[in-house]
């Protein structure tokens, strides 16, 4: 991943390139916020609990004196209001999956899906970055935005798993080439795989550990 010190004077060319949202405002989705927002892009960060978004316009977070500078930069809202979608060109969606009786529940990832469809034009993109099993991004996650939306939309899934190498994988060719153009401009080196269940295949084989909220 590239350096995530942020600058509050944007500079060069990057500088609000793209309006991001990133859906899921816990420790994940912070992550991804402040390296969209590092890159000069500027970043709505959306999460259906007000709780925590009181606690992150209040400047309390697991990123601590960093979640203070992405403010500083005036290139980050964190929202639970899902009008502050309306124009973004990105969409990441780093939902949790908790477990309920020892399986997978897609409830916030679908509740994201239905979240950020009315939003969608023609060629945006969209990554899902939750931990779901190979299938989900092409399957259910698609199908809840298609319910809602009928834009000729990009739409890939990303592991969330650390590492030198960012991965993407997409429902299509020209979504993986959408999603590792964009991805590019937060990671230092991005690696296309053949499918979106490639890509899901090895976030689940990385490590045991995952987020549940």
């Amino acid at each position: 991943m590239r350096s995530t010190a942020i600058s509050t004077t944007p500079s060069g060319p990057a500088t609000h390139r793209h309006r991001v949202a990133v859906v899921g405002q816990d420790r994940a989705g912070l992550s991804l916020a402040r390296a969209a927002v590092a890159a000069g892009h500027t970043v709505a960060g959306f999460d259906h609990d007000p709780g925590r978004i009181a606690r992150l316009r209040a400047g309390r977070s697991p990123l601590g004196d960093e979640l203070v500078a992405m403010h500083e930069t005036g290139r980050y809202h964190a929202t639970d209001d899902p009008a502050w979608l309306a124009g973004c060109d990105v969409y990441l969606v780093a939902a949790p999956v908790p477990l309920r009786r020892g399986r997978p529940d897609l409830g916030p990832v679908l509740a994201a899906a239905d979240t950020i469809a009315g939003h969608l034009r023609d060629h945006d993109l969209v990554v899902l970055e939750s931990w779901v099993s190979p299938g989900t991004t092409r399957g259910a996650f698609q199908e809840a935005l298609a319910a809602r939306s009928s834009a000729r939309f990009y739409l890939a899934f990303s592991p969330e798993r650390t590492g030198r190498a960012k991965l993407a994988g997409g429902v299509d060719r020209r979504s993986a080439l959408a999603a590792a153009a964009f991805l590019r401009t937060t990671h230092d080196v991005v690696v296309t795989c053949a499918t979106a269940e490639e890509a899901e295949a090895a976030n689940l084989a990385g490590p045991a550990e995952r987020r549940s909220a």
